[in-house]
């Protein structure tokens, strides 16, 4: 089973999001996302009765970090990864 954080970045990358600002209220990715969180979701938000639920889409990412820029190395990996095939130094 995926992470939620494996799963959304899934959906902002099969819609070429790049930047969550990017997000737009009734775009394919908003509703892939409305799709992905509607049985967490609040059910007032969902319907707009209670919050916005592009609103709390919003904070759903800023919680799980994609409100923060990524910073990789020059092969591409994060920063902080390391593993047995790949030096701490950059290629």
């Amino acid at each position: 089973m995926i992470s939620e954080y494996e799963a959304v970045k899934k959906i902002l990358d099969a819609n070429g999001i790049t930047d969550i600002d990017e997000v737009e209220y009734g775009s394919e990715c908003f509703d892939e996302l409305m799709d992905y969180y509607e049985d967490e979701m609040p059910y007032g938000v969902m319907k707009a009765r209670t919050g916005m639920p592009d609103e709390w889409i919003y904070d759903k990412l800023c919680d799980l970090g994609f409100d923060k820029e990524e910073q990789n190395d020059p092969n591409g990996l994060p920063l902080n990864f390391t593993d047995r095939y790949h030096d701490e130094e950059p290629a």
